[in-house]
């Protein structure tokens, strides 16, 4: 008679390979962050002693923390709706019927194409004040990267340009999968557009478009590379965010444990705000 252990074993022993690597480079790195925070780090990364909550008090009097903080939280609260309220839109679009359709979806897919950093780079150049397109078709003489609120604008815009193309896919596929009787009902029951959309292709896809949410929000708070590339922080730290603060502090100062407390609190953050969301979702999303 065969053991039925094996049969036991075998989905631990499938799953074995990603979890050891999810221990490895998450959860362990995530664990030594934590720790670090809590602690004096010396510039060769050694523990020195045990300072308890001293960093965070650090950091919540650090005026450069909060401004990276003030700028992180509105740059999520401008980059969400935006690329929400865009790429829904870009999906409407090209679901429609028309010969135009497909070509829609080729230009919203095609960011997804181009690489962060060619992409940074050509954003960069089309919004140069002196040579850029950008100000040279519409006819204004905006200061992108010297003016704080349209430096902001400026790295919306750039999120936006980065997230368009997945997003785009995800809410597209998900209208496709709204049952066509149901559309035709509609249609036949004098629904506008915007009827049909409110109280039916919304709620059909509400998953879709939580998740959506949730990879917005989650981007937003950890933006860090377009402004690497496209302000540096500037004008006056008005785009300064808490990833580029933690790698200022982290990589360029040296200062390891100030940088581990702000990744714990931009941990700590996200995690809360998602924590959130989710909980309304158990009350607001059907699934189908």
């Amino acid at each position: 008679m065969k053991s039925a252990y094996p049969k036991q074993i075998k989905p631990y022993l499938l799953i074995a390979p990603a979890l050891l690597l999810a221990v490895l480079f998450s959860y362990r790195p995530f664990i030594l962050t934590l720790i670090n925070s809590l602690h004096t780090v010396s510039l060769a990364g050694k523990r020195l002693s045990f300072i308890g909550l001293e960093n965070y008090t650090r950091l919540f009097v650090n005026p450069s923390f909060l401004a990276s903080l003030s700028n992180t939280l509105r740059f999520t609260l401008f980059f969400v709706p935006t690329n929400v309220v865009i790429c829904l839109a870009a999906a409407l679009l090209s679901n429609r019927p028309g010969r135009l359709a497909t070509l829609n979806q080729i230009f919203f897919f095609l960011p997804m194409a181009v690489g962060l950093s060619s992409s940074m780079m050509i954003i960069k150049m089309m919004f140069n004040p002196s040579i850029g397109i950008i100000n040279q078709l519409l006819g204004f003489d905006i200061q992108w990267f010297n003016n704080r609120h349209a430096a902001m604008t400026l790295l919306v815009i750039a999120g936006v340009g980065l997230d368009i193309g997945l997003d785009f896919l995800l809410l597209s596929a998900a209208l496709r999968n709204v049952p066509s009787d149901l559309l035709e009902v509609a249609k036949i029951e004098g629904a506008s557009g915007v009827q049909t959309f409110r109280y039916l292709q919304a709620p059909l896809i509400g998953s879709t478009l939580l998740f959506v949410v949730v990879t917005n929000i989650k981007d937003a708070m950890l933006i860090s590379s377009p402004v690497m590339i496209l302000t540096e922080g500037g004008p006056f730290r008005s785009t300064q965010t808490l990833v580029y603060q933690m790698y200022l502090e982290g990589f360029k100062s040296g200062n390891y444990a100030i940088g581990s407390a702000i990744a714990t609190v931009v941990f700590l953050l996200t995690f809360t705000v998602l924590l959130l969301l989710l909980r309304l979702e158990r009350r607001r999303v059907y699934y189908q």
